[in-house]
């Protein structure tokens, strides 16, 4: 891709509403832009970011046996009705009615939806077990939204669902999904903190998530260096807490006696459910087996906040220019930078762009001009594309170009012939 060809925006001023580092960079790189307050649309060079990682998701999730589906966003109340959470949930489920009054709710998860799916599927122990899975967007009427991508009125899950015959195989089909969500987290170069957790609006006999520890994140944790816990659980909402008679009975009793433990601060970029019989039971979600005899299907639900991951990544990997985008999810491998407006310049950049294309590596090309070396290389660093190739007067004498990775702060050069087997 063209600079000069692209939909792509960047700017030098720091909003205003963007605390977040990554929510500046995101706003500032053009990545994503506000269409309201919690709702953001993802421009191009996002939305490349936003296509690498949700299919490292797939890839793993499909690994671990996941098939994928894709259900609506638009739900009829009566599944909600069912299970009583169309009654039980706050104001930030949206219940809407079309012309006839009827009620539908957006999605704000898809537990009832999927549990309606598996009753025409599963009837009998032979049809166990069963793993299903989507990314879709998800709805909340988020009181405040902030952070960015972080907390949002509209946004997009990972969700998948387990479905056994008994707890032994909840508990199997839990271990394979924190081995994939390891996976998964790896890659894309977020380290995370797997804690317990309360199972709130979800229901069921037990929650972990996945926390990215970072001084930005309003998640609160309390760790022992072995065990992590959501403060929320024990009831404690700030550091201070920690040191209240009624805080230290609650971490001994979790912790045991004598344990010190440090207060921390996350972000959630995953969570997992035991569900249970929560929906299984309330929605008839029932197997015959062996004797004939009819039980509710054992449920769990698994979830990556998609968006979420987005800004942990940037919160993970930055510096004071901008984003340092891990290869694995980056919008380009290499971002080519042409310095001058000399014909012998054009050409060769021109050439090195088409020669990395052909190879099958993902290049986008600066090829403005009346733009300086500096605006050019101050965008390069915020946008953060692994690689950047310099082509200008001075790597020319050499017959080379320079290359350097926005990680390193060295550059060297590299020969003309040899800069596609380089980047291989």
């Amino acid at each position: 891709m063209r600079y000069s060809k692209s939909f792509l925006k960047t700017t030098k001023e720091t909003p205003k509403e963007a605390e977040l580092v990554s929510h500046q960079y995101l706003l500032r790189g053009g990545f994503v832009t506000p269409l309201g307050a919690g709702i953001y649309t993802y421009l191009p060079m996002g939305f490349r970011v936003f296509r690498k990682i949700y299919g490292i998701i797939v890839e793993e999730l499909n690994r671990i046996g996941v098939e994928d589906m894709v259900m609506p966003v638009v739900h009829p109340a009566r599944p909600w009705k069912e299970t009583n959470r169309f009654f039980e949930i706050g104001p930030e489920l949206w219940k809407i009615k079309n012309r006839s009054e009827e009620d539908f709710v957006l999605a704000m998860t898809h537990e009832e939806i999927v549990t309606d799916a598996a009753k025409k599927v599963i009837y009998s122990y032979k049809d166990l077990p069963k793993l299903v899975g989507q990314i879709q967007t998800k709805v909340r009427d988020e009181a405040r939204p902030r952070g960015g991508l972080l907390r949002l009125r509209e946004f997009t899950m990972q969700d998948a669902y387990s479905f056994d015959r008994d707890e032994k195989g909840l508990d199997m089909a839990y271990e394979k999904f924190i081995g994939a969500y390891e996976k998964i987290f790896g890659r894309v170069g977020v380290k995370t903190l797997i804690i317990e957790s309360d199972t709130g609006a979800m229901g069921g006999s037990g929650a972990h998530e996945f926390m990215m520890i970072a001084d930005s994140g309003e998640d609160k944790i309390v760790s022992d260096g072995e065990r992590a816990v959501n403060a929320e659980k024990l009831g404690i909402t700030r550091e201070d807490d920690l040191k209240s008679v009624d805080s230290r009975r609650k971490i001994e009793v979790f912790f045991g006696a004598g344990k010190k433990v440090e207060f921390l601060r996350g972000i959630e970029v995953g969570n997992i459910f035991k569900l249970g019989t929560k929906y299984s039971i309330p929605q008839k979600l029932m197997y015959i087996d062996e004797n004939n005899e009819q039980h509710p299907v054992i449920m769990g639900s698994y979830g990556i906040g998609v968006d979420r991951l987005v800004a942990a990544i940037v919160e993970a990997s930055h510096d004071d220019k901008g984003i340092i985008w891990p290869l694995s999810v980056a919008p380009f491998k290499v971002h080519l930078v042409s310095i001058g407006n000399d014909p012998a310049i054009i050409a060769t950049a021109t050439k090195v762009y088409e020669d990395l294309q052909n190879a099958g590596i993902e290049v986008f090309y600066d090829d403005r001009e009346e733009v300086s070396a500096g605006e050019k290389f101050s965008d390069a660093d915020l946008i953060g594309i692994p690689y950047r190739i310099t082509i200008s007067n001075k790597t020319l004498a050499e017959n080379s170009a320079e290359i350097k990775m926005r990680n390193e702060s060295e550059a060297r050069l590299v020969k003309l012939v040899d800069i596609t087997k380089e980047l291989r």
